[in-house]
């Protein structure tokens, strides 16, 4: 079961009864509570012009919550979540974000000064769990193969930066720069990224090339099998880069990966 389980059974055992109207139709209509009700543990009762559910049988539905919960208080990890929910994709869980670098200089990270250099032409990047990095100039770069090249396109003055996983605004407040690039693919999910990581740094800028409209009609690919959907914060952006590129990518359903920059 998952959290909204958790959630609703929890709010019974502590109220004894629940309007039916705010509990969820995954949970109504689940064999789980479809069963409580044929053992008569819970029951639908009058309340108002609606109904209510209520439990009737006490003893026996605290034996149900010990028995599908057996942890009520744990940590939100994945085994948290199994040990909880029975589940290990039923909440969201707290994880240390992890983040690869490559730079052509040193840079204080996690208090250390880092030759990040000789790292990335050693090893090819630096990866860390941060908890607080310096920078003259970062540039964020969505996807991998294009991050292990992007001093081809933007030379080596950026600390290149690419976060294991989706960049929430929590993961990337410990990073500090005078100048902040944002190079992602130009789509409904790379223009979702990049308001992401503008909210955290209100100066960040989106990176567009000047010859942008020109690679769109030469290299642009079909959005087809492609699920990304815009987003509330893509839609209602007033952002004039966004704009330009929401708009086109709805009007033509095709979008300029990020990659293709590199290989031109």
């Amino acid at each position: 079961m998952k959290e909204v389980d958790f959630r609703t059974y929890h709010s019974l055992r502590v109220n004894k009864s629940v309007s039916k109207s705010v509990i969820p139709k995954s949970v109504l209509n689940s064999d789980t509570f479809q069963n409580l009700l044929q053992a008569e543990i819970l029951k639908f009762s009058k309340l108002g012009r609606g109904f209510k559910v209520e439990v009737c049988k006490e003893t026996e539905f605290e034996k149900f919550l010990n028995s599908s919960f057996p942890e009520q208080d744990v940590s939100k990890t994945k085994s948290g979540n199994i040990k909880k929910y029975r589940n290990s994709k039923a909440t969201k869980v707290d994880s240390s974000p992890i983040f690869l670098f490559r730079g052509f200089s040193a840079y204080q990270i996690n208090e250390q000064i880092i030759d990040l250099q000789k790292q990335t032409r050693d090893f090819g990047l630096f990866s860390v769990i941060p908890n607080s990095v310096i920078a003259d100039k970062i540039c964020f770069v969505e996807n991998l193969e294009t991050f292990l090249n992007a001093e081809k396109l933007l030379g080596n003055e950026f600390l290149f930066v690419h976060k294991y996983g989706r960049i929430g605004k929590e993961s990337i407040s410990m990073l500090k720069a005078k100048e902040v690039l944002v190079f992602v693919d130009y789509d409904f999910n790379g223009l979702d990224e990049y308001l992401r990581i503008k909210e955290v740094f209100g100066n960040a800028e989106l990176y567009l090339p000047s010859n942008y409209s020109e690679l769109f009609k030469k290299h642009s690919a079909s959005l087809k099998g492609n699920k990304a959907k815009m987003s509330k914060a893509v839609k209602t952006s007033d952002d004039s880069i966004v704009v330009k590129i929401r708009e086109q990518v709805a009007r033509t359903n095709r979008f300029l990966e990020q990659e293709t920059l590199i290989n031109v």
